[in-house]
């Protein structure tokens, strides 16, 4: 793709002028098209395809423009399309010919060998029918995957890792964010209605970002949305991490990012998310490297073909920094989903669900512990249980050692005694012990996180974006 300067009125002198020539190229091939009496010629679809080929330079010029770019798309796509339709009209696809009958069995007479000795002549060699030529070649690891995409920098090794097998865990084991479960739900109960779809021009594609504070659990719900599609519907579930990405040798990230575009392309439907996709999708800010903002291209060039592919791909990005993302694909996103902090309803339900099998100390309930919990994440939480849990077990043991004959410690008699301590009440979590651990684990500070999201959402709400 050429470079421009696109400041001043270079820009504005450059624009202009593509515009005219697409204009004068269409005009040329609806004149062809009348001077033939309406038939279709070569000239016509050639004529068609250079028009395209100009939309997509004004479409490449616009990146950041979220209107002019769409326009431009979907006029270079209608080019190719009809271009599509005149090949197909001038040079149809043959039909298969038939197979030649087969030939009659030689008789026994016919079969016998001459009498003779005849001079053996060479067999003249048969003619290869022209093979189609194919766009690329499939690789095939050890574990038997196959890919058509494997390049020299991205292995089908490396492929094969962006294949997730189905989480284990589903939208029951997700505490809270009910609107967003149900909203995916929905979702993917609307899976499979394909003519309605068409009848509503519902595109096959459908694309949530999520972003918020780290730690409250958007991967987690993404992977049991996965779930959902896999065991419901035979999805294929694709991820990548950004950071991983980003942090690639110059050249090789712009061509992951194609390759992971191109095999939800092929393995439709699936379901294909990158987490971290700031790293990504970079905004091209003056401060922005070259190599972050070729990147940003890529991304932009392979969700486009994601888009005009018609398959049914559901696209997840999720971050921490929405503000870092490019502006041109945040304002194609519509469903821009922001995961807040637990709340106490979310937290309490959390805590009943880690205590399943445990007694609080009398008068210590769930809602207290959700209550002195404010402004923790459930990576907060997981934290603050994970020594909670090694303090009881700790005490558990203490209390119900059993010692055999010889005076050392009986294991296994020990740890029988101890888990009937913890499930009978006998040794319960009191609240002196939960607060004595929150003094030592208190939240991780978010003042930072908390102004960079509410400024990104004054951004957006201004209409100005995110950058």
């Amino acid at each position: 793709m050429r470079k421009y300067d696109i400041s001043g009125t270079s820009y504005l002198d450059r624009l202009s002028e593509k515009n005219s020539q697409y204009i004068n190229l269409i005009r040329k091939a609806e004149r062809i098209n009348r001077e033939r009496g309406g038939a279709v010629s070569k000239e016509e679809g050639e004529t068609y395809l250079e028009a395209a080929r100009v939309c997509q330079e004004i479409r490449d010029e616009n990146l950041s423009q979220r209107a002019v770019y769409t326009k431009w798309e979907m006029r270079r796509l209608e080019c190719e399309e009809r271009a599509e339709e005149i090949a197909d009209i001038i040079a149809p696809v043959p039909p298969v010919p038939p197979a030649p009958p087969a030939e009659p069995m030689p008789t026994p007479e016919e079969a016998a060998p001459p009498t003779r000795k005849e001079p053996v002549k060479a067999a003249s060699k048969p003619q290869k029918a022209s093979a189609p030529v194919k766009a690329a070649e499939t690789t095939q690891t050890d574990s038997g995957f196959t890919t058509k995409n494997a390049v020299k920098d991205v292995s089908a090794e490396t492929i094969e890792k962006w294949y997730k097998p189905q989480p284990n865990h589903g939208f029951d084991d997700v505490v809270g964010m009910d609107a967003l479960k149900e909203r995916l739900i929905n979702e993917a109960a609307s899976i499979g209605w394909t003519r309605t779809d068409a009848v509503l021009q519902i595109a096959p594609l459908q694309s949530y970002l999520l972003y918020g504070p780290p730690g409250t659990g958007k991967t987690f719900i993404i992977e049991a949305f996965a779930r959902e599609l896999m065991e419901k519907h035979g999805f294929k579930f694709i991820q990548l991490n950004g950071g991983d990405i980003h942090a690639s040798l110059v050249g090789v990230a712009e061509k992951t990012v194609n390759i992971a575009f191109q095999e939800a392309i092929d393995n439709a439907p699936c379901i294909f998310f990158i987490d971290e996709i700031e790293g990504v999708c970079v905004g091209r800010t003056q401060k922005a490297e070259g190599h972050e903002k070729r990147l940003t291209v890529a991304f932009l060039e392979g969700y486009g073909r994601l888009s005009a592919s018609g398959k049914r791909v559901v696209f997840m990005g999720a971050t921490n920094h929405p503000g870092q993302i490019d502006v041109a694909w945040m304002d194609r996103m519509k469903a821009k989903i922001r995961i807040p902090l637990s709340d106490e309803d979310s937290k309490e339900a959390y805590f009943a669900r880690k205590c399943a099998s445990l007694t609080l100390e009398d008068g210590f309930t769930f809602r207290d512990m959700a209550e002195a919990t404010d402004n923790y994440s459930y990576r907060d939480l997981d934290s603050l249980w994970s020594t909670i849990t090694a303090q009881m077990k700790q005490q558990a043991i203490e209390t119900c050692r059993v010692y055999a004959a010889d005076g050392i410690v009986d294991q296994e008699q020990t740890d029988i005694a101890a888990s009937e301590a913890l499930t009978t009440g006998k040794v319960r979590l009191s609240r002196a012990l939960f607060h004595d651990t929150q003094k030592v684990l208190p939240p991780s500070d978010k003042t930072e996180i908390r102004q960079e999201l509410e400024e990104f959402e004054r951004s957006v709400r201004a209409g100005s974006g995110a950058q």
